[in-house]
């Protein structure tokens, strides 16, 4: 039924291309040609419906012609033939099928949709969204089994989908089905992160050679993000980059991805079309995996200045996973101020980073890391997230670590028993407050509680209620519960205790057809030495022997005749360091108390405009911080187009310039009203910041984090230098970064928000002191010369 069709469409094409041949000197016109006669052709009288359909085949065609291949153009004439087929209407004996198909995909079905996959492409069903949709379905697919499963199950389901997302790539090369960007950007967004980099690669290389059905600059973007992941050198990519710019100039302002670019109206939206924040991601995670964090936050400032309040959650992401702890959480504070709803995983990993930064032997580290994870947990709400159980666990552990510093070693029997009340009394303040959201604590919670409260902290009640407030939560012991209450009863010293957890673990093992491992042994080994029971675990441990490693059960065996460290200090305790954590756990009830009140009726989004946030975690260097008038007065040199020196020179504007210009911007305010809209009100985020304040904080945010930036890479290659020139292997980048930031002990938690964090205003500057200020804000940025 299709052939009439396909015939007078081969009619059409062998006629368009005898017309354009009038138009092809010696089989080669340029790209400046061909825009021309583009031009000059449509003030021709010509049939509508003829110019339209050479219209849409003209790129292709001339594309073919240019290059003087005929089997390019023979290539793309076979594959409008292939998309007339796919295009297919569903018949009515179809539509069962396709809902079969469309089921399977909502659910997410990866091998079901694999399975009807071929049956689809031959009843000629998968029309574009429903490709596009499958698409989804396979890299959804893949991300859950990269989160969870056991390993063999994981390997194998991913190998399927990789396998599967190989025939589709080899399948759209052939022309068989419809191209479409969004899912070639998917597919190689599955080869990235499956592992898959060969296969991804050869895909991108023939997409790369396609006209613009196939690839667009997001789709560049995804190839950049590819090549990044696969090893592909800096340079390399940047010039990919600037080949995406180039290749799209007609569809994409690339003045809008410089540094220097400037929006139309800092105090609204941006409504510029054709901005691509793919590509951009994509040059910015190139940056950043490589090390290169100066441009890579000068990306993020672009992306910013264009979007304050709409930036894609994955650019802060990839900061947070990168960068020192400094500088993730000044990212993650940038993200929640502006209201970007970060994934709940990527808080979760600053809160752990955050709970493993803290020193024990530091009582003031340990606070601090508490007091900063709950303003991140503050500014997370206040911009739009959502507490789960597992962000209350991850602060429950955190608090419950307090008993875990070696002060507390030292204390006498009172001493630990106010300490215990006082966390106990932070945990239920903090429990109520979460409570409001909806989120409750998990058992690993309890299993904290019960060694470290119960444990280190020598408290037999507190394992009592622990275990009684679980069971009224409704929430199961598990192995982990299990090994807590034998390893707390060790601490205790309590004989019957021990041998009574340990009969429990095993007996429920053996319900479950399992025996205990080689680390319940060592646990056991442990309670026993400072118990008391040595012959109760030496016969358990012997009892063993048949089904764990020998070797590891003597191991065991003999540890329980070794000689009990003592549990405590040898030195006397300092009462003022005594004191001086009392007085800071206060502190940290006090941030609760304010988390309580501005979080009790809002359980969504709040309103940031007013309030002042604990944005960072170390204090700027002396000079970094310029007074506010000379920031501002920067801000507004580098963000507004200056007026020319000479206006008399410019190019007289037509009246609707402004609507076909989208880079200009002001300079004065009498220009900004000739701009905007009288009547047109400043742009807010969801947190109630206006636009134009938003951005000019991000500026000045970016500022602090390139000087950061900067000293921790310093640090990183003098690390590098100090142990090539010993002889040693370098020591690993996260290690040198971490010990590169060390936070300042006296931190600002919430409830110190009502006092400045730094001076804003500086009495007595200098000019040469602002002067200082002012060039080392434009070399971070890259704007003195030879930077």
């Amino acid at each position: 039924m299709f052939f009439p069709a396909l015939r007078r469409a081969h009619g059409q094409l062998q006629g368009h291309r005898r017309w354009l041949s009038t138009f092809v000197s010696s089989g080669r016109i340029s790209n400046q040609g061909l825009h021309q006669h583009a031009t000059n052709i449509t003030r021709h009288t010509c049939d509508n419906s003829v110019w339209q359909w050479n219209a849409r085949q003209f790129s292709a065609t001339a594309g073919a012609a240019s290059k003087g291949s005929t089997l390019l153009w023979l290539k793309r004439k076979q594959q409008q033939k292939n998309r007339l087929r796919v295009a297919a209407p569903i018949e009515d004996a179809d539509q069962e099928f396709v809902n079969d198909f469309q089921q399977a995909i909502s659910d997410v079905d990866v091998k079901q949709v694999i399975k009807l996959f071929p049956e689809a492409q031959k009843r000629r069903v998968l029309h574009h969204s429903l490709l596009w949709r499958t698409v989804q379905c396979m890299h959804e697919g893949l991300r859950r089994h990269a989160r969870s499963g056991e390993d063999e199950t994981r390997r194998e389901a991913i190998e399927e989908i990789v396998g599967f997302t190989e025939r589709m790539c080899n399948t759209i090369r052939k022309g068989e089905l419809e191209p479409d960007r969004r899912g070639h950007l998917r597919l190689i967004a599955i080869f990235k992160e499956s592992g898959a980099h060969a296969q991804g690669i050869a895909f991108w290389q023939w997409l790369e050679e396609q006209d613009e059905q196939y690839v667009g600059l997001d789709v560049y973007g995804s190839a950049i993000e590819l090549l990044a992941a696969s090893g592909t050198p800096l340079p390399d990519l940047e010039k990919l980059y600037e080949r995406a710019l180039q290749r799209f100039p007609e569809s994409f302002n690339a003045y809008h991805l410089s540094p220097d670019a400037v929006v139309p109206d800092r105090d609204q939206a941006t409504e510029i079309k054709g901005i691509s924040m793919t590509l951009l991601q994509g040059i910015l995670t190139a940056r950043l995996l490589r090390g290169e964090s100066r441009r890579a936050y000068l990306a993020l400032d672009t992306a910013l200045r264009l979007y304050p309040a709409l930036t894609p959650p994955r650019f802060f992401a990839l900061f947070i996973k990168e960068r020192p702890l400094a500088e993730a959480y000044t990212v993650f504070a940038l993200a929640c101020r502006a209201g970007v709803v970060l994934p709940l995983d990527t808080a979760r990993q600053l809160l752990t980073a955050l709970r493993n930064s803290a020193d024990t032997r530091s009582h003031e580290s340990h606070v601090a890391a508490l007091r900063q994870m709950l303003s991140a947990v503050y500014m997370y709400v206040g911009g739009g997230g959502s507490i789960t159980s597992n962000v209350v666990n991850e602060m429950v552990i955190a608090i419950t670590q307090t008993l875990r510093l070696e002060l507390v070693a030292g204390l006498d029997a009172e001493q630990k028993k106010q300490l215990v009340s006082a966390t106990l009394d932070v945990i239920r303040k903090m429990l109520e407050t979460f409570a409001h959201y909806g989120a409750g604590p998990g058992i690993s919670a309890f299993n904290s509680i019960l060694v470290n409260l119960g444990g280190y902290g020598h408290s037999q009640q507190t394992i009592k209620v622990a275990l009684r407030d679980a069971q009224a939560l409704g929430l199961h012991a598990n192995h982990v519960t299990r090994r807590s209450i034998l390893t707390a009863a060790g601490m205790l010293g309590n004989k019957d205790q021990v041998i009574q957890a340990w009969q429990d673990l095993a007996s429920t093992l053996r319900q479950q057809d399992k025996r205990p491992d080689v680390t319940d042994h060592n646990l056991l080994v442990k309670a026993a030495r400072t118990s008391g029971c040595v012959g109760f675990a030496q016969e358990a441990c012997q009892a063993a022997i048949g089904h764990l490693p020998e070797h590891m059960l003597q191991s065991a065996i003999d540890r329980l005749h070794d000689r009990v460290e003592e549990n405590g200090a040898s030195g006397r305790v300092d009462v003022a360091q005594v004191s001086s954590l009392m007085s800071m756990m206060e502190q940290l009830r006090k941030d609760l108390d304010v988390l309580g009140e501005r979080t009790l009726d809002h359980s969504a989004t709040q309103d940031l405009a007013e309030q002042r946030l604990p944005m960072i975690i170390t204090s700027p260097a002396a000079h970094q911080t310029l007074p506010e008038h000379e920031q501002r007065a920067l801000y507004d040199e580098l963000t507004t187009e200056q007026a020319p020196a000479k206006p008399a020179t410019r190019p007289a504007e037509r009246a609707d310039a402004l609507s076909e210009t989208p880079t200009s911007d002001v300079a004065t305010a009498d220009a900004l009203t000739a701009h905007a809209s009288p009547t047109k009100s400043p742009a807010v985020s969801t947190t109630g910041i206006p636009l134009g304040t938003l951005r000019y904080e991000n500026w000045k945010t970016i500022n602090y984090l390139l000087a950061l930036a900067e000293q921790h890479d310093n640090a990183y290659n003098l690390a590098v230098d100090q142990a090539i020139s010993a002889g040693r292997a370098p020591a690993p980048r996260d290690k040198v970064l971490r010990d590169a930031s060390k936070r300042d002990e006296a931190y600002y938690g919430l409830s110190d928000m009502g006092r400045q964090m730094v001076v804003d205003e500086k009495t007595g500057t200098t000019v040469e002191q602002t002067e200082e200020g002012r060039s080392e804000v434009l070399r971070l940025r890259g704007r003195l010369a030879g930077v």
